[in-house]
């Protein structure tokens, strides 16, 4: 596993996924250790700063749930 600091950007994910859904932070400080399984660390790399925020919308299923993005 790599264990090197994260990035302030992705630190801001699991604290988000944290805050949206206790429990999950841990699910998505995994993924982005695992980047090389799940490119998790690249896409949060790329994303703006500003667009990492829990939100609520609707799916084609018309059911209501929160996402980052």
């Amino acid at each position: 596993m790599n264990n090197r600091p994260l990035t302030p950007k992705e630190q801001k994910v699991v604290n988000e996924f944290e805050a949206a859904r206790p429990g999950t932070g841990a699910i998505a400080e995994n993924n982005i250790r695992h980047n090389d399984k799940t490119g998790w660390a690249d896409i949060i790399a790329d994303t703006p700063e500003n667009e990492i925020k829990v939100s609520e919308g609707t799916g084609s299923n018309s059911f209501i749930y929160k996402r980052l993005g």
